[in-house]
C-alpha cells in the first residue's frame, strides 16, 4: 500500500480520516496530522482548529457539538463529538476534548483494540494500526459513548421524520 504525505495550511474532516494527532514542531508551534485511509497529511494548525473548522463546514461548531454530546452523555467526561450528523462522524478524544492538543479518532474507523498493558493498539479497517497511551477498557468506554451517541443522533432523526408525517393533513376528505 502506497501512503502519500500532504502538508496543508487547512483541512477539514472527511470520511476518510481516521485520526488527528498533534504534534509539536521544533519551534514549539502546534501542527497535526490527518491520519487518511491513503496516506497522511500535514495541518499547520491544532487539532481543536480543524475540528471546529470541520464542524463549521458541516453545519455547526465544535462548542455546539460538545454541548449537544454534553446534554446526551449527562455526567460523563472526555465525550466524542459529532463532526457531521448525516455523514455520522463521529470522533473519539484521547485526551479532553478541551485541550487543543489532544488526538482524535474517528469511530466509524476503528475495527479492533489490542491491549499493550497500560497502553493499547487501535486497528483500523485498513490495517493501519495507532499505539495510543490510553488503556483498551478507557478507550472501549469512550468507543461505546460515541457509539451511544451516534444512536441517539439516528433515533432523533427517524422519530422527527415520524412526527412529520403524522401532522400532515390531507387537502380532500376522500384520503382519510
Amino acid at each position: 500500500m502506497n501512503y502519500n504525505l500532504q502538508v496543508h495550511n487547512q483541512e477539514i474532516i472527511t470520511e476518510s480520516t481516521m485520526a488527528i494527532i498533534p504534534h509539536y514542531t521544533n519551534t514549539g508551534h502546534l501542527h497535526s496530522t490527518l491520519l487518511e485511509t491513503f496516506g497522511e497529511i500535514q495541518i499547520e494548525e491544532s487539532t481543536y482548529c480543524i475540528l471546529n473548522e470541520s464542524c463549521v463546514y458541516y453545519g455547526g461548531s465544535f462548542d455546539g457539538s460538545l454541548k449537544s454530546a454534553r446534554s446526551i452523555l449527562k455526567g460523563q467526561k472526555n465525550l466524542p463529538i459529532m463532526v457531521s450528523i448525516p455523514l455520522k462522524y463521529c470522533m473519539i478524544p484521547l485526551g479532553s476534548p478541551m485541550k487543543k492538543d489532544t488526538a482524535w479518532v474517528a469511530y466509524q474507523h476503528i475495527r479492533d483494540i489490542d491491549s499493550n498493558g497500560p497502553s493499547s493498539t487501535i486497528i483500523f479497517h485498513n490495517q493501519v494500526k495507532l499505539e495510543v497511551n490510553i488503556s483498551k477498557s478507557v478507550l472501549e468506554r469512550r468507543r461505546e459513548k460515541a457509539g451511544h451517541l451516534i444512536t441517539t443522533y439516528q433515533f432523533r432523526q427517524k422519530t422527527s421524520k415520524n412526527i412529520k408525517r403524522l401532522n400532515m393533513i390531507a387537502e380532500d376528505r376522500e384520503e382519510y
